[in-house]
């Protein structure tokens, strides 16, 4: 037998060449995204790298934290829509409402705040807070930081109509996964409304995928394909450009349905004496809405680009259906409001996964039409979460991104003061166990820096939830879940009365500098002054006399 001699060392060789050539080549491949998943390039010789080297490849810093031409908005241009809309828009006549008593001028579409201007009210006129009964020491609130420079500030605008008890007020929550299914909102609606006045849950959309999460109020739709502001590249149109700032649309079938049922779940959720269903039809449409179990009545609208809402009232609200009768074609189901004719009213707009700049796809023409047909009083802008980044300081350009948000919304809601909420506290799973995420400290300082260069206001939820023992504290009671991230309902509700105490203490230091001001205003008086309480609010009788000289008061 013929014996073949193998050079076993060069074939070796030729296979380790082989291998390393490949390697070499991968290495100049760029990193992969899947999905929201970054692959890491592939570097043979990265470990060769001299240490700068390798900080310039893995550095997160020089990384952008966010996509920005993506959510490209031009604020001149949103702002002239708005103007727009505003001029010609008719929240409450006949082409665009319609009321369940047929008369629609005697539905209140929510009052206006009466600006103090040049001519000032007596003290007797003042409204007057003491919340001393419910506030705990000072030193334990988290208070309210207002940049503004005007005199008279949108935030102190709601003070005086939150104190005022004459007029509604509506707050609506912009935020992400960390108030979805209303939690937190859910807690903060009961105690306002608690302290107040009011009823009812707020805003909910028509039909999503989600509506069986929330507790406050029971959603059952058929006949609607959803669709999220997060998905606007795959929604078709006209539905891409429907979106109000909740983030949710409906594209009806003939037949669609919603049905929506008062709960108890929270206290004041079953006390709705108002209900208005917002949608858009571009066919001649016919909408049936069922009041209850037995009243039902068909509401028929002409074809049109205008939002339309049929509002109903009654002395009490128990459940409520809506049903496309005609014109499913080009249908829009937006959402549907319910609440009291008075009182305190919290929509919660939360979309998951989303940073803040998916408000930017909504349609400023629809959010001016809704907020006339009911103005909000207060915006508050909850996110963050979604951006943030382990060990990273730097993030000044979400800190940009957070300044458009906020034009944006005064915007399309002029009259609304506006409040950033900073970021919640957050802990991560790392060779040392469960660690806080120190760049959540880091985000709320750039939050903060936002929100003073709009003269806009700021709360700090990092350090609320760091003044209860931080998320690892939450975890282990319960009040959170254990990805550390997301809080549920009993962490909702303790985040949620810190928050009201920040109102409350709010409402007082204005409700006290606004006396302060009418008093050096006034010429001396011999009698005593006495202030009745307003509402439900606790006060004592404040008995003054000014005795200062004329000359001397200015």
């Amino acid at each position: 037998m013929t014996k073949h001699n193998k050079d076993f060392a060069l074939h070796g060789w030729k296979v380790i060449s082989t291998t390393l050539a490949v390697l070499i080549l991968l290495s100049f491949i760029p990193p992969i995204e899947a999905g929201s998943i970054s692959l890491r390039r592939a570097s043979v010789i990265s470990d060769l790298l001299p240490p700068e080297q390798d900080l310039l490849e893995q550095s997160p810093e020089l990384q952008p934290e966010i996509d920005v031409e993506e959510f490209e908005v031009d604020l001149e241009m949103v702002a002239e829509q708005v103007q727009q809309t505003t001029r010609n828009s008719s929240p409450t006549g006949q082409a665009t409402s319609a009321s369940w008593e047929g008369i629609f001028d005697e539905q209140p579409s929510g009052g206006e705040y009466i600006a103090l201007g040049d001519s000032l009210p007596s003290i007797e006129e003042l409204p007057v807070a003491d919340f001393s009964e419910i506030l705990p020491a000072d030193s334990l609130i988290i208070e309210i930081e207002d940049f503004t420079q005007e005199e008279q500030s949108a935030m102190q605008q709601f003070y005086d109509k939150l104190l005022g008890g004459k007029q509604q007020v509506r707050i609506a929550f912009m935020g992400d996964s960390f108030v979805e299914g209303d939690i937190l909102t859910a807690d903060l609606r009961e105690l306002l409304q608690d302290t107040f006045s009011g009823g009812g849950v707020g805003y909910t959309p028509i039909a999503s995928p989600f509506t069986g999460f929330r507790q406050t109020i029971k959603t059952s739709s058929k006949g609607w394909t959803p669709y999220n502001i997060m998905q606007r590249k795959s929604t078709p149109a006209p539905y891409a450009d429907d979106f109000f700032v909740s983030g949710w649309v409906a594209k009806a079938s003939e037949g669609a349905s919603t049905r929506w049922e008062m709960t108890q779940k929270r206290r004041h959720a079953d006390e709705c004496r108002r209900a208005r269903l917002l949608f858009i039809c571009r066919e001649d449409a016919s909408v049936s809405v069922r009041l209850g179990e037995d009243e039902e009545r068909t509401f028929s609208f002409a074809a049109g680009e205008e939002v339309r809402q049929i509002v109903v009232e009654s002395d009490s609200i128990t459940s409520l259906e809506m049903r496309v009768v005609q014109g499913a074609a080009g249908f829009t189901g937006l959402g549907a409001e319910f609440d009291d004719v008075k009182g305190v009213a919290v929509d919660n707009l939360s979309v998951r996964s989303n940073n803040g700049q998916a408000m930017f796809w909504s349609n400023p023409s629809i959010n001016a039409q809704i907020n006339n047909m009911r103005d909000y009083d207060l915006v508050v802008l909850q996110y963050g979460l979604n951006i943030m980044q382990a060990d990273r300081t730097n993030y000044s350009l979400y800190a940009e991104q957070v300044e458009k948000m906020i034009r944006y919304v005064q915007n399309c809601f002029p009259k609304a003061a506006v409040m950033v909420m900073g970021v919640s506290d957050r802990s991560q799973k790392d060779e040392n166990g469960i660690t806080p995420m120190t760049s959540a400290k880091e985000l709320t300082r750039w939050q903060r820096t936002a929100a003073e260069h709009c003269g806009v206001t700021f709360w700090d939820t990092y350090r609320a939830m760091q003044q209860m023992g931080g998320m690892a504290t939450f975890v282990a009671n319960g009040w959170a879940g254990k990805d550390y991230t997301h809080i549920n309902y009993a962490g909702g509700a303790r985040i949620a009365r810190e928050l009201y105490y920040a109102l409350l203490k709010g409402a007082e230091r204005y409700c006290a500098e606004l006396h302060e001001r009418i008093e050096k205003s006034q010429p001396v008086i011999s009698e005593p002054l006495t202030i009745e309480p307003i509402n439900k609010i606790t006060v004592e009788k404040i008995t003054s006399e000014l005795t200062t000289p004329p000359d001397e008061i200015l």
